[in-house]
């Protein structure tokens, strides 16, 4: 009985760290472009969408909803989808690490401590980034990216509102302005 208090207890306290750790977003651009001379866009890869995934990831909802949500930031900037005379190139892609930490425990870490079990407990889990890159379609120069890495859930909710909501924070400094 004590040991799965134990276990409680460390998978409560790795929950409430991996959860405390907020989105972090880096983005850099190309601060010699002017942004405001774009107005269409398509994708990387022949302005087919396809994006870079690990093969667990592949789910066609979630492909969609990444799609939907860059189109539509891009839109409320101004720019357009257009295969035939593209001004940028959109490419997107998600990378999953698997990661672990290392809990030590003493014999003052009572009532979890029982002193005849290991005295580490191993926590794996997930840290996700997405990226999106802008390119430059004339000069082929990336000249925007974003990416955006948090530690995910178990479960994590992949609805097309939190997808929409992920793709806003990290198409928020995109530099176009509304038009």
């Amino acid at each position: 009985m004590l040991g799965m208090v134990k276990k409680i207890a460390l998978v409560l306290v790795a929950a409430i760290v991996l959860a405390g750790c907020a989105t972090h977003i880096k983005t850099i651009r190309d601060k010699s472009v002017d942004f405001s001379n774009y107005h269409t866009f398509c994708w990387m890869n022949g302005c087919d969408f396809a994006m870079t995934t690990p093969d667990h990831v592949v789910d066609p909802s979630l492909r969609e909803n990444i799609r939907k949500a860059i189109v539509k930031e891009l839109h409320d900037k101004g720019i357009t989808e257009d295969s035939n005379n593209p001004d940028l190139l959109i490419g997107f892609t998600i990378a999953i690490k698997d990661e672990k930490a290392i809990v030590y425990h003493r014999e003052g870490d009572a009532p979890f401590y029982i002193p005849m079990e290991a005295n580490e407990e191993v926590i794996n889990y997930q840290k996700g980034t997405l990226v999106i890159g802008i390119a430059d379609k004339k000069t082929s120069k990336l000249i925007w990216e974003s990416q955006a890495s948090r530690y995910m859930d178990v479960v994590p909710d992949l609805s097309e509102k939190n997808v929409a909501k992920g793709i806003h924070r990290i198409m928020k400094k995109f530099p176009v302005p509304n038009r």
